[in-house]
């Protein structure tokens, strides 16, 4: 009997092997047949179709999908940093990955034919290969949904495709959250406690309530005695339910996770959404308003004449064409009334003539498309817009047409004489309104799909956290007192975290251990919340020491070039944005690379390393800095904004570190002529047009580790022994024959300088300046000009006086 079962149980579960990988490998199979996208929509020609995407032609969907994936196969890292955009990179690359899809189902395949069933793998490929294709759906869509009519467009197979995936992953992820319960002997542990407790919890109850019906039975006919037991039995079914409706902590857990993060997505979206909507809708409306103020302008400059406003037109459409906010058309729309009627004089009982000459337009090909209500205005449509160009809050607002599904920006045509400016016309700019709403619908769909990703992830994470959470109390006590443990360690100055994240509400009401983890929590984050955005880490590693000492330190300090310069015109706010984002950069950059920032004053900061490769660290954390900053030039020069440079100082040595300050406030900061010798080569990049200077110092700690280039010998000002500067230029490891040749021509020319051979000195800073544009031999080719002229005393060692900081 017992055989027959496990052979049943055998074959149950072998049909169930069999079922879920044929099931799976049919779900890939309709994956990768179906359509998964569709490419933009014409917003000019909206009767051209897009073209469907299918999983298996996306590696041949486009000749440049192909080339850039072998282009990324053989130049991985070239391909990263390319001139092409991330994102369209990281698109291509997703339709790549489709590919994984067809792979896996032949994984699975092989894995029913083999004796040794392998469930991580067979899970693994389906959860990677639905991930892979959900992903670049939404990739897909992202990057192509430029207009509501894309969805309308999108072919039902899309979303059939997109649903299947979707329940699929969701059955995966499911599977293995439940895996994970299985094989977890805390979780089995408390599980089989739950359900013993039920259990008892059951039996408690049909003793009371046997006990109950047997005390009935015994008081029958007392009123007062059944009364009472029937209170009693009342109370036990009540106190029942209550026992087994009671929420858990796992749930109460889930709940408010949930709850936070859609409140805090839900006021994301709305806010950003509404700002970016108002700025999308005043940039749209600034650019159609001046172009229809600009097309009435030179109808008045060119005094109506053809040949300067067809120029015009031509160079409006050339200009129009390659715009982000193409316009469908331009129209001037003038009378031919001989009436002259004067904006000034213009009121209510104005009589103004009927506009039905259609002069000018820039759909000069295709005018017998355009409706004959658009080629005219009559005399209520003028007096509406003169009243709209008169009011300066709907002056540049356009005009929505709805049957057309247009927006037009109207401006008064005119002529100026001496009684005023005579109305001949109108300027009529026309948009279709999806060309104008198209920036804000693709931030939509972005946002809110970014959302929706964001909280689909969120809730596995959530039931993951749960599940832990949820463990015998006992058991969670401990766990939060070593998450506690590691805060500490995090706020002693070894890791950074930040302060906003770390929020909790003491409102506990229960009287168990609950309430003790809640104190717990709520102490430690009040603790960490409350001192981290005031104090440094390096303060609160040194809070216990109340007197100063010496150490060596290697200081790096950086300042923003033409930052004064930057911020004029700006708004207090831009300038702290702007500050925010280098600073940020830098500060990662420096924390990377094991430094920390003593402290920002402006647009300048101080930093500082410890430890035996400090000065190797505080370079590289430099070299770092430099290529950060030339990312932001390119990206400051391809958005058409003043790209910023930046000046770097590094000296090493010995410095007073301790409190500065009040008995009741005091900071951690280091003072010494190391200190301010850093400071003052920072500021000595201007006077060489050099980037990075570093000390003799720091050069002798380097080791090889970088290619530097003795730059001078100098002394600084404030001080009277001179010391001599390096510029770093590279890291050994990616030295080029040009660096060297450039160190090679100018530090022979420097030697000749020092030696008074100025002809032998100019001979190499020419030579190293016309090959390589050097700014620090254009420096000393004007020295030794000056030299010629007014030469140096007898006892001169080639030492150059600073004058300015």
């Amino acid at each position: 009997m017992k055989n027959s079962e496990n052979e049943n149980e055998i074959e149950k579960k072998s049909a169930s092997f069999f079922v879920c990988r044929i099931v799976s490998i049919i779900i890939l199979a309709v994956l990768f047949v179906f359509p998964f996208s569709m490419r933009e929509m014409n917003l000019l020609q909206p009767e051209l179709t897009s073209e469907i995407l299918y999983p298996f032609k996306a590696l041949f969907s486009g000749s440049k999908l192909l080339s850039s994936f072998l282009h990324l196969l053989l130049y991985p890292f070239k391909a990263l940093f390319s001139g092409s955009k991330l994102s369209s990179l990281l698109l291509r690359i997703s339709w790549c990955a489709l590919y994984v899809i067809p792979f896996s189902a032949i994984l699975i395949l092989i894995t029913i034919f083999l004796k040794k069933r392998h469930k991580k793998t067979v899970y693994f490929s389906l959860l990677i290969s639905v991930t892979v294709y959900l992903v670049s759906t939404v990739a897909s869509m992202i990057t192509f949904a430029n207009t509501a009519r894309w969805f309308r467009e999108l072919p039902p197979l899309v979303y059939s495709a997109f649903a299947v995936a979707l329940v699929f992953h969701i059955v995966l992820i499911a599977y293995g959250i439940i895996g994970i319960k299985t094989r977890n002997q805390e979780h089995s542990e408390y599980k089989q406690l739950c359900t013993e407790e039920t259990k008892k919890e059951k039996e408690l109850h049909a003793r009371a309530m046997e006990r109950i019906q047997r005390d009935k039975k015994r008081v029958k006919g007392d009123r007062d005695r059944t009364r009472k037991i029937k209170l009693l039995e009342k109370k036990e079914v009540k106190s029942y339910r209550e026992r087994r409706l009671r929420t858990h902590v796992k749930t109460k857990i889930k709940i408010v996770i949930l709850l936070t993060i859609t409140i805090i997505l839900a006021t994301f979206i709305y806010t950003d959404l509404r700002n970016y909507r108002m700025l999308v809708t005043q940039t749209v409306n600034n650019t159609g308003g001046n172009q229809a103020e600009q097309v009435a302008a030179i109808y008045d400059f060119s005094d109506g004449l053809s040949a300067k406003i067809n120029a015009f037109i031509e160079g409006f459409k050339k200009t129009n064409s390659s715009s982000p906010f193409p316009c469908e058309r331009a129209d001037i729309i003038t009378t031919d009334s001989t009436k002259s009627v004067f904006l000034e004089t213009i009121d209510a009982s104005t009589i103004l003539p009927e506009f039905n000459v259609f002069s000018y337009t820039t759909a000069a090909g295709h005018v017998y498309k355009i409706p004959d209500a658009e080629k005219r205005i009559t005399p209520q449509q003028a007096a509406l817009y003169v009243d709209r160009w008169r009011n300066e809050a709907t002056r540049k607002e356009p005009l929505f047409d709805r049957q057309n599904d247009t927006l037009k920006y109207i401006y008064p045509v005119t002529y100026t004489r001496k009684e005023g400016h005579k109305l001949v016309g109108f300027s009529v700019i026309t948009y279709r309104r999806e060309i104008l709403s198209r920036p804000y619908f693709q931030a939509k769909v972005f946002i809110f799909t970014l959302s929706a990703v964001f909280l689909y992830v969120s809730i596995v994470i959530t039931l993951f956290l749960a599940d832990f959470i949820a463990n015998p109390i006992i058991f969670l006590c401990g766990s939060v007192r070593k998450t506690a443990n590691i805060l500490s360690e995090l706020l002693s100055g070894t890791a950074n975290i930040d302060p906003k994240s770390l929020t909790f509400d003491e409102k506990v009401e229960t009287k168990d251990e609950i309430k003790d983890l809640s104190i717990e929590i709520n102490n430690i984050v009040t603790i960490v919340r409350g001192i981290l955005p005031y104090i440094s880490f390096h303060t609160l590693q040194n809070a216990d020491r109340n007197n100063s000492r010496t150490r060596e330190l290697c200081f790096l300090f950086t300042d923003i070039r033409g930052f004064t310069t930057l911020c004029e015109g700006r708004s207090p706010t831009d300038v702290i944005n702007i500050l925010d984002r280098y600073l940020g950069i830098e500060t990662k950059i420096i924390l990377a690379n094991g430094g920390d920032v003593d402290k920002y004053v402006g647009d300048e900061m101080m930093a500082f390393f410890s430890g035996p490769d400090k000065e190797i660290n505080a370079c590289k954390a430099a070299m770092e800095i430099r290529k950060a900053m030339h990312e932001e030039q390119e990206n400051d020069q391809k958005e058409g904004t003043q790209p910023i440079s930046m000046g770097i100082g590094i000296n090493s040595g010995k410095v007073v570190f301790g409190p500065v300050g009040s008995s009741t406030r005091k900071d951690f900061t280091s003072i010494g002529d190391t200190v301010n010798l850093a400071a003052r080569l920072e500021g000595a990049n201007k006077e060489y047009g050099s980037k990075t200077i570093i000390s003799e110092a720091v050069y002798e700690q380097l080791q090889g580790a970088f290619i530097c280039r003795e730059l001078d010998y100098i002394t600084v000002k404030g001080k009277t022994e001179p010391v001599r500067i390096y510029e770093i230029l590279q890291s050994a490891k990616d030295s080029t024959e040009k660096l060297y040749d450039i160190k090679k021509l100018f530090e022979a020319g420097l030697n000749a300088y020092r030696k008074k051979q100025w002809k032998t000195a100019e001979k190499y800073f020419t030579e190293c300046n016309q090959k390589y544009d050097d700014a620090p031999s254009q420096v000393f080719l004007r020295r030794i000009i000056h030299y010629k002229i007014s030469p140096p005393e007898k006892d001169w060692k080639g030492v150059f006086v600073m004058a300015v900081k």
